[in-house]
């Protein structure tokens, strides 16, 4: 269950910040400890687990569940064009987006068996419900010279090895600082993770698995760089085919793990994909499919795919040719069994941006 397969030849998109390193130690390693108060005791455990009502800081916002309709008119070609260039955009700012943090939750249960474990002196700190503890009693062994509080609460029996639908563990950082491999962090703000399904065996909890994650006016530092304060959530979905996606803000993100490159101007879209809402009807959704899409100082590089869904309807989107001052897209639109060739052109002066349509 990876977000980001670090088996992959790809590669997060940027150099993760090194905050970025030091708050996904930190979070995995409590996020584990809090599971090893539901897996702690061995054995099987039945229990019928009664959600506790606490407030989240947001609501889940995800994309429309109607399918937009497409039309074929040259308009409709540039349109593909523009949102196609602004979702690349779009995935690549997540990659990088310090609420990124999320992302490795998505390892946190299928790679609990190398998350960073609390030490056995401080095994009886495992069994946590509705504690608050210093930061260097926890014994997490990765962490050094740790201060500050953390408050730990979790709706699930000591003795269980399974999460019932409706588990939660909610943890509080107050003022938290310390080094993590010789980097000086600090933490401040909340954070929950729900399980919206049941998990059966905590050491292997398979596929079709829904985390709901919440942060709330979470803000760290670590190496010279900062974050937040973030307040949001987010929903982490693991298919029956073990696909990961992340919904966000609106939008669902596929395949992170396929953006690499060096920044914002210069990367590389493997198969990632992406599902928002259509650019003109927030009411219904469009699907971006990526395949193998190159920018190179700020132009899509010639080559370059992807594909617009929405129900029955299609775009395809080909760079036939590109220039620091012209990209030439050949779309076809599809739609009742029909198709149409357009030629989009993309013409640049300076910061601006200007488009030209003709029929193919």
């Amino acid at each position: 269950m990876k977000l980001h397969d670090t088996n992959s030849k790809h590669r997060p998109a940027f150099a993760q910040r090194p905050i970025a390193t030091a708050a996904t130690c930190l979070l995995i390693s409590i996020a584990s400890l809090g599971l090893s108060a539901c897996g702690g005791g061995g054995g099987s455990d039945s229990s019928v687990v009664t959600p506790v009502p606490v407030p989240e800081p947001v609501k889940l916002i995800a994309p429309p569940t109607k399918a937009a309709a497409l039309t074929q008119s040259g308009e409709a070609a540039q349109d593909s064009v523009k949102a196609t260039t602004a979702a690349a955009a779009d995935l690549v700012r997540r990659s990088n987006d310090p609420s990124s943090v999320f992302l490795p939750f998505g390892e946190l249960m299928g790679g609990r068996q190398t998350s960073p474990k609390p030490s056995s002196a401080d095994s009886d700190r495992r069994k946590i419900l509705a504690e608050t503890v210093s930061c260097s009693s926890l014994g997490i062994t990765t962490i050094r010279n740790c201060t500050g509080s953390i408050v730990m609460d979790t709706n699930v029996i000591s003795t269980a090895n399974s999460l019932p639908a409706g588990s939660f563990i909610s943890i509080r950082f107050d003022k938290i600082a310390g080094l993590i491999d010789g980097q000086s962090f600090t933490l401040d703000g909340s954070m929950r993770i729900d399980f919206l399904t049941a998990i059966s065996n905590l050491d292997h909890p398979g596929n079709n698995i829904k985390l709901q994650l919440g942060f709330d006016k979470f803000v760290g530092t670590g190496g010279g760089e900062s974050f937040g304060p973030v307040t949001a959530i987010a929903l982490l979905e693991v298919d029956a085919l073990g696909q990961s996606s992340l919904t966000m803000n609106g939008v669902q993100y596929f395949e992170l793990s396929q953006v690499s490159g060096s920044d914002s101007s210069n990367f590389s879209l493997g198969r990632s994909k992406l599902r928002a809402a259509h650019w003109s009807d927030s009411k219904s959704y469009v699907d971006y499919q990526f395949s193998n899409w190159q920018n190179s100082n700020g132009r899509p590089v010639q080559g370059s795919s992807a594909t617009l869904m929405a129900g029955q309807d299609k775009a395809w989107i080909t760079v036939e040719s590109s220039s620091s001052s012209q990209v030439s897209y050949r779309v076809q639109l599809s739609s009742g069994g029909a198709a149409k060739n357009y030629q989009v052109l993309a013409s640049y002066s300076g910061s601006t941006v200007s488009y030209s349509v003709k029929t193919l």
